[in-house]
C-alpha cells in the first residue's frame, strides 16, 4: 500500500473567504463555517507529530497491506505527517494549494516507482482524509472552538477536493506505471538475453535469479519456436502451461521460452505447447540451473533444427542422433556422400523408391512384411528392393554397423537435402530450420 499523504487542500477552491487579521478567538456563536474550519485546521497545526501517528495507526488498522512490515513502504509516517501538514495549511491559507497539489503528484509518482499497488494507495489516502476530517470535528468539539455543526456547510465542498486530489494521486501513479513497467520489462529482457547467450560469472546469475525471481538451482527446459514464411509470423504472447512459470524472449522470426519447471515433467511442457501453421518448436531436455541456460538454448535450436513440418514439437531428448548430426553438418554430409553417392546415378523415380523402401523398412524395425504391407506392395517386392540397394551402396543391411551407418546417413541426407550426397553442400554453413 502507499503511504498516503493526507486528504488534499481543505479548504475548498474557487472559493474566497477573508479571514480575520491577527489572533482569532477560540470560540463564537456568530463565526461563520470557514472560519470554524480556520482556527480547526490552525489547531490541529499544533498537535503535529502526535495527530500524525493516530492517522497512521488507523490507516493501518484499515488497510491490512499498511499493517504488513515487508509490504508496506517504509516512509509512511514520514509521508503522512507531511501530507497532513500541507493540507492543513492549504486549509488555512488558500494560496499553499499548490503544495498540496505538488505532493499529491509527488506521491503517485513515488508508490508508482516503489511498485505499489493503485487500489492500496487510494485506499490509505482516502482512510487519511477521513481520519483528518473526524480529527477536525473532534478539535472544534473538545477545544470549545464553536459549533461543530456548522461544518457540515463546508463538508460537501472539503470531500470534492479531497476527491480531486485523490484523482491527482492516480494519474500521476499511472503515468509513471507506464513507464516503470517498460523499463522493468526491458531489465527483464537484456537479463533473460544474457543468461541465454552466454555462460555468466556466478555473481551476475544469483542477481538474475533475484530480479527474475527464478530458484538459482532450480529445473528448467528451453524451447525455441520458431516461424517459418511466408505464414509463419513471431508469437505476440507468453504460453500459458499449467504448473509451469514461463519467460519469454522475443528474438527475430523466433521465441525463446524458459521454463522453470519445478517438480513437472518434461512432458507437462511438451505437452502444453501448441506449434500451429507456420510455427515448429525446438524443446531441450531438462537442466539443472540458470547457469545451464545458455546450453539449453543450443540444444533446443537443435531440436527446432530437426522438424520434419510445420506443426511439429520436437524434443533433442528423443532426437539426439539426429542432433549430433545437425551439430556437426561437415561431418553429417561427408557421411551422406560417402554413403548415398552412388545413389545419384539412378533415375530419380528409381532412387526414390529406394529410399522411400529403405526408410519404411527401417521404421518398421526391419520387417518387409510390415513394410510391404505401408507401401502396397509384396514382401518379395521389399526384398528386391533392399538387396538393390546393398548392391549398389556396398552396405550389408544385416551387418549392424552397416545399418546404423545408413540410419545415420539417410538421417542426414533427410536434414541437410539431396546436395549433402552430392556433396555439393557448404560444409561451413549451418542449416535453417
Amino acid at each position: 500500500m502507499h503511504a498516503i499523504s493526507v486528504p488534499g487542500s481543505f479548504r475548498p477552491r474557487g472559493h474566497d473567504v477573508s479571514l480575520p487579521s491577527g489572533p482569532v478567538p477560540d470560540g463564537g456563536a456568530d463565526s461563520s463555517p470557514l472560519q470554524l474550519f480556520d482556527r480547526a485546521c490552525r489547531r490541529l497545526l499544533g498537535h503535529g507529530a502526535e495527530f500524525a501517528d493516530t492517522v497512521v495507526e488507523r490507516i493501518r488498522a484499515e488497510v491490512p497491506y499498511y499493517a504488513d512490515p515487508v509490504l508496506a513502504p517504509p516512509d509512511v509516517r514520514r509521508t503522512v505527517g507531511v501530507g497532513i501538514r500541507h493540507g492543513l495549511e492549504a486549509g488555512v491559507d488558500p494560496s499553499r494549494i499548490v503544495d498540496v497539489e505538488r505532493y499529491t503528484r509527488d506521491l503517485g509518482m513515488r508508490r508508482a516507482e516503489q511498485g505499489r499497488p493503485l487500489d492500496e494507495v487510494l485506499h490509505a489516502y482516502r482512510v487519511a482524509g477521513s481520519e483528518v476530517w473526524s480529527g477536525i470535528i473532534s478539535v472544534v468539539e473538545r477545544d470549545g472552538l464553536g459549533d461543530a455543526r456548522q461544518l457540515v456547510h463546508v463538508a460537501e465542498l472539503v470531500w470534492k477536493s479531497n476527491d480531486r486530489d485523490a484523482v491527482m494521486v492516480a494519474d500521476a501513479y499511472r503515468q509513471v506505471a507506464k513507464g516503470v513497467a517498460s523499463r522493468h520489462g526491458e531489465r527483464v529482457r537484456l537479463i533473460l538475453a544474457a543468461l541465454l547467450e552466454t555462460r555468466n560469472e556466478p555473481e551476475f546469475t544469483r542477481d538474475a535469479a533475484a530480479i527474475l525471481d527464478l530458484p538459482l538451482d532450480g529445473r528448467f527446459a528451453v524451447a525455441v519456436v520458431g516461424a517459418t514464411p511466408p505464414y509463419g509470423r513471431a508469437p505476440q504472447t507468453t504460453p500459458e502451461v499449467r504448473g509451469i512459470r514461463i519467460l519469454r524472449h522475443a528474438c527475430g522470426r523466433r521465441d525463446v521460452l524458459v521454463a522453470h519447471l519445478g517438480d513437472r515433467p518434461l512432458d507437462a511442457l511438451a505437452s502444453g505447447l501448441d506449434a500451429g501453421p507456420g510455427f515448429r518448436i525446438g524443446i531441450s531436455p531438462v537442466v539443472q540451473g540458470l547457469e545451464s541456460l545458455a546450453r539449453a538454448r543450443d540444444m533446443a535450436g537443435l531440436a527446432l533444427r530437426t522438424c520434419r513440418a510445420d506443426g511439429e514439437i520436437a524434443r533433442l531428448d528423443s532426437r539426439l542422433p539426429e542432433g549430433l548430426l545437425i551439430s556437426r553438418p561437415d561431418l553429417s554430409a561427408e557421411l551422406a556422400h560417402g554413403v548415398l553417392r552412388p545413389m545419384y546415378d539412378l533415375e530419380p523415380a528409381d532412387r526414390d523408391t529406394l529410399f522411400d523402401t529403405v526408410s519404411v523398412w527401417i521404421e518398421n524395425g526391419g520387417s518387409a512384411v510390415q513394410a510391404a504391407r505401408h507401401m502396397l506392395c509384396h514382401r518379395n517386392t521389399v526384398l528386391n528392393r533392399l538387396r538393390r540397394f546393398e548392391q549398389i551402396t556396398g552396405l550389408a543391411l544385416t551387418r549392424p554397423r552397416d545399418l546404423v551407418q545408413l540410419t545415420l546417413a539417410l538421417d542426414a541426407h533427410r536434414l541437410l537435402g539431396p546436395t549433402a550426397a552430392l556433396g555439393t553442400i557448404d560444409r561451413n554453413r549451418p542449416p535453417t530450420a
